[in-house]
């Protein structure tokens, strides 16, 4: 046994789970929630932007692991303004958000991707506070877990958002099994509660780790 597969056995007996019992096993990745727990993993480095972040190669590899047959992975992706200059801060933005996503097709995960929208925030008096991005992707992850769901047994799930806890009972309703893996600040206590099985990803951050060159 070689060192890199001595690193997936002990990431599968140490921190996963034994993929045997889980019949046919469909990975899914909210990577913009994935992506905030490096705030939590490195808060020093990351204090003003993020410095280290979490490595898409890496994540596909820790997935593999669990001998996934198909892995998803979302992610929204900023409007190119191809008549402004690349150091336009959106077309900066555009680039390293296809980066991101060229680099997931190439680590096997099926890409699902739409444009970030850039909304206008107001407090509750009606003053202009700040923009914001906007890109969820709650409604398309559901509509793949559904439209899939004959073809798995368990959905391991990459995200900590509240909003899937009534499609995760859903799916026990349906005798299908639900791994949740997530970050413990950023777990939900709904998605704790509705999981059959909860893998803390903090334990995972040395081997999640990108350090980004500045």
């Amino acid at each position: 046994m070689d060192l890199n597969e001595l690193k997936h056995q002990q990431i599968k007996d140490f921190y996963l789970f034994p993929p045997e019992e889980y019949g046919r096993i469909f990975a899914f990745v909210d990577f913009a929630n994935v992506r905030r727990w490096a705030k939590d993993f490195w808060p020093e480095e990351n204090k003003t932007f993020l410095k280290r972040e979490i490595d898409i190669e890496k994540l596909a590899e820790i997935i593999n692991c669990a001998e996934v047959s198909k892995k998803y992975f979302y992610y929204g992706q900023f409007e190119e303004f191809p008549n402004l200059p690349p150091s336009y801060t959106q077309n900066i933005k555009h680039r390293q958000s296809t980066y991101r996503l060229d680099k997931a097709r190439k680590a096997g995960f099926k890409v699902r991707t739409k444009n970030i929208k850039v909304i206008n925030d107001f407090d509750a008096d009606g003053k202009f506070v700040e923009k914001i991005n906007k890109c969820n992707f709650d409604v398309e992850m559901t509509m793949d877990i559904m439209q899939q769901i004959d073809n798995y047994d368990t959905v391991f799930l990459w995200s900590g958002d509240s909003d899937f806890h009534l499609l995760l009972q859903y799916l026990k309703s349906k005798k299908k099994k639900v791994i949740v893996c997530c970050s413990r600040n950023f777990l939900s206590k709904e998605l704790q509660k509705n999981a059959d099985r909860i893998i803390p990803a903090d334990p995972l951050r040395d081997y999640l780790e990108y350090i980004r060159e500045i």
